[in-house]
C-alpha cells in the first residue's frame, strides 16, 4: 500500500492514483475485474441479495461487466445510477440489457430514461458496489471530486433513516489501496471493499 508525503491533499491523491490505475495493462485489468467480480458473487451468495446496484466501467475503473452479467443469468436485478449532472444527484434504473444504455454525463455510458424509467425516490438497494480511485482497509474512499455517492447515501439516510440497512462496498484494484484516505464529514465510509484478492469487510 502507498503512503503519501501529502496525505491531506485529495486532489494530489487523486492525480497520482489515476496515474497508478490508468499504468495498468489492460491485460491485468481484465484479468483482476474478472477475480473481483467473482469475489462480489461470492459476497451476494453468502448473504442472499436478490438485488444490487452497481456501477458501469469508465476508462480504467475495475470492470464490473462479469458481475452485472452473471447477476442477470442468476435472476438477480441489477440497479445502475444515471448521473445529473446539473445538481450532481443521481437517479436509480433497472438494467435488463446492455441495449438499455446511452452516452450520459461525462460520456459515461448510463441507463438510458426512455428504455429504463427511474426507479421511484427513497428506494434503497440491498448492497451498492461504488468505484473509486483510493481505498484504505478502515472504510476510506477516495471518488472523483464530484461527489455523487455521498449525496445519494446522504438522501437515502434521510429518506429511510434507521431502516436503511445498505451495504456501501467500495470496488477497486490492490494497486488503489492506500495507508489512509483523508476524509471529510460528508465523505460516506465503506462497509467493505472487494480487490481481486479478497473481500474486505469493515
Amino acid at each position: 500500500m502507498a503512503e503519501w508525503n501529502q496525505s491531506g491533499d485529495k486532489a494530489y491523491i487523486r492525480n497520482q492514483m489515476a496515474q497508478k490505475r490508468n499504468s495498468l495493462s489492460a491485460l491485468q485489468r481484465e484479468q483482476w475485474s474478472k477475480a473481483a467480480c467473482m469475489n462480489a458473487e461470492a459476497l451476494l451468495e453468502s448473504r442472499s441479495i436478490a438485488a444490487f446496484m452497481a456501477y458501469v466501467p469508465f476508462r480504467s475503473e475495475l470492470d464490473l461487466t462479469k458481475l452485472i452479467e452473471w447477476g442477470w443469468k442468476s435472476g438477480r436485478e441489477i440497479i445502475v445510477p444515471r448521473c445529473i449532472a446539473a445538481d450532481r444527484s443521481m437517479t436509480l434504473h433497472y438494467l435488463q440489457s446492455w441495449d438499455q444504455l446511452a452516452s450520459g454525463a461525462y460520456g459515461i455510458m448510463e441507463p438510458d430514461p426512455l428504455a429504463a424509467p427511474p426507479l421511484e425516490k427513497g428506494f434503497v438497494p440491498d448492497i451498492v458496489f461504488v468505484p473509486g480511485l483510493a481505498f484504505d482497509r478502515k472504510g476510506g474512499r477516495l471518488g472523483y471530486g464530484g461527489g455523487y455517492y455521498d449525496r445519494f447515501a446522504a438522501s437515502q439516510l434521510e429518506l429511510a433513516g434507521e431502516a436503511a440497512q445498505t451495504l456501501w462496498i467500495g470496488t477497486a484494484f490492490e494497486a488503489q489501496l492506500v495507508d489512509e484516505v483523508p476524509l471529510e464529514e460528508h465523505d460516506l465510509p465503506m462497509h467493505g471493499l472487494i480487490t481481486e484478492r479478497d473481500v474486505y469487510l469493515f
